[in-house]
């Protein structure tokens, strides 16, 4: 038999020769196809045929009819056939016809092969073959059983009696997918199955079990709420024991660590760089290396603490580096800022969202509550031996939630403060680091000034160590300062050692006698006046490291004097240069600088200088917002104080960059404009950061923002601005799939805008709300919400809004199957998106095109559409929303038959940018995965 002919029965009837769909003439010789293919390649003889065609009232011309019609069909998968020849498809037997199809040839054959080798695996206990197995029969149902096919009573019951065992296969699917935890592989099926037996309650209850188990509770909520109505309202019943069982498990659902579906995606290296010179602390590494083999039994916890200066940070970090290969799933690393004289300190929420994001968690699937994140970590850590890190912990509350559950990992913990709670609670081990001995101080600078100068002015190196008091920090400024200045003396830094006296309280022994506050001062007391200046204003930025413009801006400078000045403070050690054009520094330079801004500046001076740091961001983060660009244009900034310095961003590329090198410090800066009454800072900077949170999916970080927003718009009292930021908070529960908050958020916005009679702004709202009911699963009301968008865009002539509206209700109604009728919206918005040049609509409406085609059986037109979408998308630097359709390409490929090699190529080229993009990926692995099996 040629394998040139492939015949689909599992939806549409359709069949192609070598590829080219075949168009399969009128309604009687598509019902006569459709029967041969239902009985699967056994005989079926003329008597039934003229029965399922006819039933009681055959014509007398029924049996030439048929014959008729096979004629046809054969010279249309056949045509270079013979007159009268038989040809190998459909073979006449003994006053039958049989069409001589196989696995290869026919879809439902297919199916029910891949469905009997499915239920071997499972009763054999293969649980995730056995799904994988299932998936591909599933794949291969594309609606009602011969879709579309005008038959018969007798011929319907045979087209149902095949669509009931498609959902009693799905059932099983789901029954073996649920327990393991891969439930977002039947979904899409049990939606399908729910749509051909909505009624039936065993299917509906598995559907919203595997929704609560994906993650998605309250579309599990609507589904239960929908057929609970149908039931109520169409049969006068109440929902059985199973599906009110299935509701009470989805409110009160499993924890994350009893559901596996979430593992790291990457192996995370984040420790910071060990310190070349390191020397000393042979006792504590030696102490150290005796806990390690408790980590085979259970998870070892140690916490260093100390005076300021003593080097705890030094030597956790030197520590963990040299064990770090006893740990090879990965290394985790977290300042926690504990000490922060502007209590600017991380909360466990931001470092558990950071340790997540390390491990390759998209946004996403992190959950909103600190005891979900905890858990989900502890989940991914299991049967993984990692190292972490956590520096400068304040409180054991601030730990716990970052502390892994398993065996085989080990916790560093780092602590100006006696952690005791977390020795009696969690059974950690403790360390104290005391000043360091005489011989491993000389040591340490003869690592950092060469053997050579220490042995030669000996009596300087033994006076140096004796002021410095042995502690680490202080001995490495005063030999950083040595090794500025080789040409002097040691004898002259004694000098200035004793001569400067500081008030650095944090700094000093037990006994009183040590005052390290020295060590900076004598670092200071040689920058020039301006250098100094801007050290000390430095300060009030909390960001991790701070930029030449920012730095230029919070002291008021030309970039060409801030950069002269910067390279002074380099030069003696005060900031790194850690990456062109970017500094940081140590957090007890910082607080020295801050103690002396606060002796030395004015508290006007100190005001501007954060003023003129907000204005920055605000500016420079307006102009990135611009450049994404919105739909909606909040109103610009009022103009910056005199002597702010602006980046120039004026394209996509350059936004996105900006902003992924200070989206943390926006953060940071969103809560400290709050604290020090920049009100209108801190709704600004949460505003034009929403769209790149948006693009990234960064929900929480959107969420923290706005909510901090909100809060100061409150305070001032501004109607519009509180419309705009509760829409915003909306928009964050939205991407949190917490969509009855966000419905909460778009009513009182509502409310708001009443207020203030704004007819455009309600354009925007209904879009949002028509988004939110879209996710509901609520088709019809989101097509509603969209027309009236449209309606108010056409009167505001907003040609972009008009098309988001077009497009919206497009996808609304392809979802409602009116087909037809979305085509000709997504058709218009197509041309508005061009007369405007947005190229991303455009590439919206060729990817809702290639939808609505793919529903109606045209697959052709379909693969067009979508190859188009993912050109355009590639263009505009969309690459998750080209991953996305390459997926759906794929998929729509692979169901071609002779396409599949592209499907491939479609499935690699959308992993390679999951994987650049940190974006889950086990979808798309699972498809790579059955193409090679097969």
């Amino acid at each position: 038999m040629s394998p040139a002919v492939r015949f689909a029965l599992l939806g549409p009837l359709r069949a192609w020769r070598h590829g080219v769909e075949i168009e399969l003439g009128p309604p009687q010789q598509r019902l006569l196809l459709s029967m041969l293919l239902a009985y699967a390649g056994k005989p079926v003889s003329l008597d039934t045929l003229v029965d399922l065609l006819w039933e009681d009232e055959p014509p007398s011309s029924a049996v030439n009819v048929v014959h008729r019609y096979v004629g046809t069909l054969r010279r249309l998968f056949e045509p270079e056939l013979p007159t009268r020849a038989t040809g190998s498809w459909l073979i006449r037997e003994a006053g039958a016809y049989r069409l001589a199809v196989d696995a290869e040839s026919c879809d439902l054959i297919e199916y029910r092969e891949h469905t009997a080798k499915a239920r071997k695996l499972a009763e054999s206990g293969n649980a995730a073959e056995a799904v994988s197995t299932y998936v591909l029969a599933l794949r291969l149902w594309q609606g009602r059983v011969a879709h579309g096919v005008a038959a018969p009573a007798r011929a319907k019951a045979i087209f149902l009696d095949f669509d009931h065992e498609g959902c009693r296969v799905i059932c099983e699917a789901a029954d073996v997918a649920l327990p393991i935890g891969r439930t977002a592989d039947v979904v899409p099926y049990l939606r399908l199955a729910v749509s051909l037996d909505e009624y039936n309650e065993a299917m509906q209850a598995r559907l919203m079990l595997a929704l609560a188990a994906a993650g998605n509770q309250a579309a599990a909520l609507q589904t239960f709420e929908t057929i609970r109505d149908k039931l109520a309202n169409e049969l006068g019943v109440a929902p059985g024991p199973e599906l009110t069982a299935a509701f009470r498990k989805v409110l009160t659902p499993q924890t994350v660590e009893e559901t596996p579906l979430i593992t790291p995606i990457v192996q995370p290296a984040q420790l910071p760089p060990d310190l070349p010179a390191f020397a000393g602390r042979e006792a504590e590494l030696k102490h150290l290396e005796s806990l390690l083999p408790q980590a085979s039994t259970g998870l070892v916890t140690v916490a260093i603490d100390g005076m300021p200066g003593s080097g705890k940070t030094t030597l956790a970090v030197h520590w963990a580096h040299s064990v770090a290969d006893r740990f090879p799933d990965g290394q985790l690393y977290v300042n926690m800022r504990g000490f922060d004289p502007d209590h600017v300190q991380l909360t466990a929420a931001e470092a558990l969202r950071g340790f997540l994001d390390a491990l390759g968690i998209a946004a996403s699937r992190i959950p909103p509550s600190v005891d979900a994140q905890s858990a989900l970590y502890r989940s991914v850590l299991s049967n993984r031996r990692v190292l972490v890190l956590i520096d400068n912990a304040r409180e054991i509350t601030d730990i716990r939630p970052l502390l892994p559950g398993a065996a085989g990992c080990l916790v560093i913990v780092t602590s100006r403060n006696r952690l005791g709670g977390l020795v009696a609670a969690e059974g950690a081990q403790v360390l104290t680091l005391h000043s360091l001995s005489a011989e491993e101080a000389r040591e340490t600078l003869i690592r950092r000034l060469g053997r050579e100068k220490v042995e030669t002015e000996a009596e300087a190196v033994e006076e140096i160590i004796a002021l410095c008091g042995r502690l680490p920090l202080a001995l490495a400024i005063v030999a950083a300062r040595a090794a500025a200045y080789p040409h002097f003396p040691l004898s002259a830094i004694i000098t200035k050692l004793k001569q400067a006296k500081g008030t650095l309280q944090g700094f000093r022994d037990d006994d009183g006698e040590l005052d390290v506050h020295t060590a900076f001062s004598w670092s200071y007391r040689i920058l020039s006046p301006d250098a100094a200046r801007l050290f000390r204003l430095l300060s009030v930025h909390i960001g991790v490291d701070t930029s030449i413009e920012a730095a230029a801006s919070i002291g008021g400078l030309s970039v060409p004097r801030a950069q002269a000045l910067l390279d002074e403070l380099t030069r003696i050690r005060f900031l790194t240069e850690h990456e062109p054009g970017r500094y940081l520094s140590h957090d007890l330079i910082r607080t020295y600088a801050i103690e002396q801004r606060r002796q030395f500046d004015s508290a006007e001076d100190q005001h501007e200088a954060l003023g003129r740091l907000l204005d920055y961001y605000v500016h420079v983060s307006y102009q990135a917002y611009r450049s994404l660009p919105p739909h909606q244009i909040f109103p610009p900034p009022p103009p910056a104080r005199p002597g702010v310095t602006t980046n120039k961003i004026s394209d996509l590329k350059g936004a996105l960059h900006w902003f992924n090198n200070e989206r943390h410090v926006i953060q940071l800066l969103v809560k400290t404009a709050a604290e020090h009454g920049f009100l209108s800072a801190t709704w600004y900077l949460a505003i034009t950061i929403q769209h790149y949170y948006q693009r990234r999916g960064l929900a929480h970080d959107w969420e923290t923002s706005t909510r901090i927003a909100l809060d100061a718009a409150i305070q001032v009292g501004d109607t519009y601005v509180l419309s705009r930021v509760h829409r915003s908070l909306a928009g964050a529960y939205y991407l949190l799939q917490r969509n009855e908050e966000a419905l909460e958020h778009l009513k009182r916005t509502e409310e708001l805008l009443t207020e203030l009679g704004s007819t455009t702004d309600f354009a925007y709202l209904y879009s949002n709300y028509g988004t939110v009911y879209s996710d509901l699963g609520r088709e019809e009301e989101a097509v509603s919400y969209h027309r009236r968008a449209l309606v108010l865009y056409e009167e505001a002539g907003d040609r972009k809004g008009e098309a988001i509206s077009l497009h919206a209700m497009a996808v609304g109604l392809s979802l409602l199957d009116n087909n037809v009728d979305a085509i000709g919206l997504v058709n218009r918005a197509m041309d508005i998106y061009k007369s405007l040049a947005d190229r991303h609509g455009e590439g919206n409406c060729w990817e809702c095109l290639g939808v609505i085609h793919k529903n109606m059986g045209d697959t052709e037109q379909a693969v067009n559409c979508l190859k188009r979408a993912v050109e355009i998308y590639h263009e505009v630097h969309a690459l998750a929303e080209a991953a996305n359709v390459l997926i759906m390409l794929g998929d729509t490929m692979n169901h071609a038959a002779t396409a599949t090699r592209e499907a491939l190529s479609a499935w690699q080229t959308a992993l390679s940018i999951y994987e650049e993009l940190r974006l889950p990926s086990d979808g798309v692995r699972a498809r790579l995965s059955e193409f090679t099996d097969n």
